[in-house]
């Protein structure tokens, strides 16, 4: 019962996320309705030391790495968290630049 309450606040979550273009020109408001923040942190320090903390690296490696995590090229028990959540898979490449210059411009 509790994984199926899981799944209905995820699957409507989806839902209401998925309406937010890059439009929206908003790194940091992307970063937190993304997910992102689940495993990597309200600002970008790591909620587990199993996962990468994302604040002040360098935008064109973070690019890099979601693209190949999204494109399955870097593939562990981690990365599969990624790329199994359907908000994660579905993010474009405006998207990513956009979180990927917040990421490096927090103090």
């Amino acid at each position: 019962m509790k994984k199926t309450a899981q799944l209905c606040v995820l699957a409507l979550l989806t839902f209401l996320m998925t309406g937010l273009s890059a439009s929206a020109q908003d790194g940091e408001r992307l970063y937190i309705y993304k997910f992102c923040t689940t495993c990597h942190g309200q600002n970008g320090i790591s909620i587990a030391p199993n996962y990468p903390n994302l604040a002040r690296q360098n935008q064109r490696y973070l690019v890099n790495q979601v693209k190949d995590i999204i494109a399955k090229k870097r593939a562990n028990n981690f990365t599969l968290l990624m790329t199994e959540h359907p908000v994660v898979i579905s993010i474009n490449d405006e998207e990513i630049a956009l979180i990927a210059a917040h990421l490096t411009n927090i103090k």
